[in-house]
């Protein structure tokens, strides 16, 4: 009896040490409890770890920054809770486990970043009457934004939606985006996903500008995207 009770002891203490240096595993306190040796040769334990929640992401808009800009505004804390778990090893076997309860002890206050838009965006906003629309925005996603006129070599006038290509009509995946979808993109202002192209997949979209001059200022850049 002795040396199953000291077998117990090891077990626990290995399977303890093992959770605590595990690097993708949040900051938990644990204790272990009810620990019962079975005649059939099943050792069964309890133990209750404290985990942490990660807190959301919360992106806003606005006109005090300029496009492109981005501010923490607040930069929110983690949650707390506690997880009940009973785990089962049969002679020295693989250990499975089973969730009994879990209690939230502190609900996790999100992480708030301002995205700037600066003043004439916002007018644009008031005077197409979406402002509100802004911020409903439904899905803000960071994408890798390059830059296309209507005017360069080897482009043609039109684009897939049949709309003329230039300032406010953007090259988008429509697996991602849908054709048609409008749009607000950081730094560059409202826009409509018309168009399509074979070099954009994923989270890639292409900017419409009025002349080649003016795609080649823009450049390639990071921005968010804002589906309204």
């Amino acid at each position: 009896m002795l040396g199953r009770v000291l077998c117990t002891a090891f077990i626990l203490a290995g399977f303890t040490a093992a959770s605590v240096s595990a690097a993708c595993a949040p900051r938990f306190t644990m204790s272990v409890t009810r620990v019962t040796w079975q005649r059939d040769g099943v050792l069964t334990w309890e133990r209750v770890d404290r985990r942490a929640l990660r807190q959301p992401t919360i992106a806003r808009l606005s006109p005090s920054l300029a496009p492109g800009e981005s501010k923490v505004i607040a930069r929110g804390t983690p949650g707390l809770r506690d997880v009940k778990v009973r785990y089962t090893q049969r002679d020295g076997g693989p250990v499975h486990q089973q969730l009994l309860s879990s209690r939230v002890l502190r609900k996790a206050k999100p992480r708030i970043i301002a995205e700037g838009i600066g003043q004439i965006p916002l007018a644009d906003f008031v005077a197409h009457g979406v402002a509100r629309m802004a911020y409903m925005a439904h899905g803000a996603m960071a994408m890798v934004a390059t830059a296309y006129s209507g005017d360069c070599a080897g482009c043609g006038g039109r684009t897939a939606s049949g709309r003329p290509a230039g300032y406010g009509v953007v090259a988008v995946d429509p697996r991602v985006i849908p054709l048609g979808t409008r749009l607000y993109i950081t730094g560059y202002g409202l826009a409509v996903a018309g168009d399509t192209g074979g070099a954009i997949v994923g989270n890639r979209i292409d900017l419409g500008f009025g002349s080649e001059r003016q795609a080649m200022l823009f450049g390639r850049r990071a921005v968010t995207v804002y589906r309204l």
